[in-house]
């Protein structure tokens, strides 16, 4: 009973320490998402692709249906500075 008891605690143990110790994958895993029609409206994504051609690839599996996209949460995208704006120059009317 003893040896039960302390093999059921160290299994709750490994348990809780692999439930909380696992992170959620990110979104951001690569620059490219194979987006994948499994059928029936259930859509998948798959953000790990490294390359175009191997999205195209990973997609392609999955039928014609399926399509590749830029993950938009990849941080090589972000340079972390806003694009410039483009001024306008300004017309000044000059009164007669």
């Amino acid at each position: 009973m003893q040896k039960f008891l302390s093999l059921s605690c160290v299994a709750g143990f490994l348990a809780l320490t692999a439930l909380f110790s696992s992170r959620p994958a990110l979104a951001a895993e690569g620059p490219w998402c194979a987006v994948i029609n499994m059928g029936f409206g259930m859509i998948r994504e798959r953000c790990s692709m490294t390359s175009f051609e191997m999205c195209l690839q990973e997609a392609l599996r999955f039928g014609m249906t399926s399509f590749c996209r830029q993950n938009p949460a990849y941080p090589g995208y972000w340079s972390g500075q806003r694009e410039p704006r483009a001024t306008k120059s300004r017309r000044r009317h000059h009164r007669r």
